[in-house]
């Protein structure tokens, strides 16, 4: 294929869903790019804010002989503490623990009959790829082809 005859070389060539769909993707696009940002503006915003407390809990309440800021940053300690002491608890109960136990095997023999198929059906079954099989008005199955 030539490059002059891509698609996005010839915008005339592009229906109008093509269009939208390209516009829906670049704005999508833009708005992750903008929400990679994210964290350095809550940095920003965070770090202005708490200059912004310190100066309004000390510096300019000075009657209190800074109350106030023991206040908040007690509550800020306590906080901390109680997040501390509830990752930890999770840590120790969950810590080296498989998330999933594993099915246990199921032999051949029980699959078939489960299934209310032969031993050889079954195994014929497990064998191949894709495999046609036939359903009984009691419910079992049996095989009809394997490939």
């Amino acid at each position: 294929m030539k490059a002059e005859s891509i698609v996005i070389q010839r915008p005339e060539r592009q229906s109008a869903a093509q269009k939208l769909m390209f516009a829906i993707v670049t704005v999508a696009a833009w708005v992750f790019w903008v929400f990679l940002w994210l964290p350095l503006v809550t940095l920003g915003a965070w770090a202005f804010g708490l200059h912004d407390a310190w100066l309004q809990l000390h510096v300019l309440d000075r009657e209190e002989d800074s109350g106030n800021l023991r206040i908040v940053l007690g509550c800020a300690m306590a906080s901390a503490a109680v997040f501390t002491a509830w990752s930890m608890y999770n840590y120790k109960r969950f810590a080296g623990r498989q998330k999933r136990r594993g099915n246990a095997p199921v032999d051949v023999v029980e699959t078939a009959r489960s299934i209310g198929a032969t031993t050889d059906d079954a195994l014929r079954m497990q064998s191949h790829r894709r495999v046609v099989v036939r359903v009984a008005d009691d419910g079992f199955m049996s095989l009809d082809d394997a490939r």
